[in-house]
């Protein structure tokens, strides 16, 4: 199989609601397959209404593999701390073709709250 994709992805809604009283915890994930034959190193860049961009290092999808990476959890995307209860947008950038969605579960109001969405591809 080919290289699915785009290199450049944009998640313009970011928002990790903190973790809620369910037995799940809310969080927001993303999910990123590459398809192709080489692994991807992957670089996000978070942005803010109220404060500069900050980034990953990189970290590497696998090839012909998926990752679903929660972003409350540093260690899963090249170490990037991002503020919970924060509005940020996500720019996901890959040296290969990759497919970008993120998910956020919200269990804030004893109940779950689920939404995901296709990154918007740039290139």
């Amino acid at each position: 199989m080919r290289a699915l994709g785009k290199r450049v992805w944009v998640i313009p809604d970011g928002y990790i609601p903190s973790e809620g009283s369910m037995s799940i915890p809310g969080h927001e994930c993303l999910c990123i397959v590459n398809t192709g034959d080489v692994d991807a190193k992957v670089k996000l860049t978070v942005f803010f209404e109220d404060r500069d961009p900050i980034e990953s290092d990189y970290f590497v999808v696998k090839a012909k593999r998926t990752i679903h990476a929660w972003l409350n959890k540093p260690e899963l995307i090249g170490n990037l701390v991002i503020p919970k209860e924060v509005p940020y947008s996500l720019v996901v950038e890959s040296d290969q073709n990759i497919v970008v969605q993120m998910s956020r579960l919200d269990t804030r109001l004893g109940n779950m709250a689920l939404l995901s969405v296709i990154g918007f591809p740039v290139e």
